[in-house]
């Protein structure tokens, strides 16, 4: 495979024009053309920086050897128009767990300064790890906003933070069984176990596996399809109840929480569509290219 070939392979996977590549480069576009053509050769320090923007090495791009598709080193969307609809999901949620967060941290202080629990610290400790669980999935997301940005968001970091939120989920009812066993107020029955814990865990191995797996299995993408109906139910449940309420405080804060899921739900419906794109694009071209011998 000749040099010019792969250059211009590798900007077109990047969904990069001549000209943009000359600007990263800081180079005229016709240099770009002419490198593509063949007609020339970049020197050996322009050589080093093409790798660094297309992610492969110096020997891969030097050598006569094709190009292996490898689309765990790209992001998950490199288009620009895809990129740019992901950085604002990512930044709808971010927003959504922030507000979340503060207002949590401002009712751990108020209920614990006004002393109006009467229960001790379990209430505290339940509220708390409520309120870490906002926290932790602001912090991640943000992670994920930021490399979203700088469209470096790999596929094996946004199915864990697609996961975080299942994951979540069932520790905080396992903290909420712990709860109710110390005031020994209730107890939970089997279809709370399977609907609260088992489900969101089983959730979350789901998303994983289909962001982690190298190879495309069509059938998980529609478990993920799957996984984002039934939440999307849920929160058109929400809602509505939310709204047989609209004067209460509560609903502008329910409002933002659910804001907050649903842009979870289009965020991981948004990527898996476009993860699987991406592997099937892969699968084709190794197809193509590595096919015969």
């Amino acid at each position: 495979m000749k040099f010019g070939e792969k250059i211009r392979q590798l900007r077109e996977e990047k969904g990069m024009t001549q000209q943009e590549m000359a600007g990263k480069l800081y180079v005229t576009r016709q240099a770009v053309s002419r490198w593509e053509c063949g007609a020339r050769y970049p020197d050996l320090l322009t050589a080093k920086k093409i790798a660094q923007i297309f992610q492969v090495t110096t020997d891969e791009l030097l050598s006569g050897e094709e190009l292996k598709p490898d689309i765990e080193k790209g992001s998950v969307l490199a288009q620009p128009l895809e990129n740019g609809i992901r950085t604002v999901l990512y930044t709808i949620v971010a927003a959504a767990f922030l507000i979340m967060s503060i207002l949590g941290v401002y009712s751990l202080f108020s209920e614990a300064l006004a002393g109006s629990d009467g229960h001790g610290t379990v209430f505290s400790w339940l509220g708390f790890f409520t309120v870490g669980g906002y926290v932790i999935k602001f912090l991640a997301v943000s992670y994920g906003l930021q490399l979203s940005v700088r469209n470096k968001l790999t596929a094996k970091i946004a199915g864990c933070i697609m996961c975080l939120p299942y994951v979540t989920a069932a520790l905080l009812f396992l903290v909420t069984v712990i709860d109710m066993q110390i005031r020994q107020n209730g107890r939970i029955t089997i279809g709370g176990w399977i609907s609260d814990f088992f489900m969101p865990l089983m959730f979350a191995l789901c998303v994983w596996l289909f962001f982690a797996m190298r190879k495309r299995w069509r059938p998980l993408l529609w478990v993920i399809f799957l996984i984002c109906i039934l939440n999307g139910g849920y929160i058109a449940f929400v809602v509505r109840r939310s709204f047989l309420w609209i004067t209460d405080l509560g609903f502008a804060v329910r409002t933002v929480h659910c804001l907050g899921k649903i842009g979870m739900v289009l965020l991981l419906g948004y990527q898996a569509y476009i993860w699987d794109r991406k592997r099937a694009v892969s699968v084709s071209v190794s197809h193509v290219g590595y096919g015969k011998k």
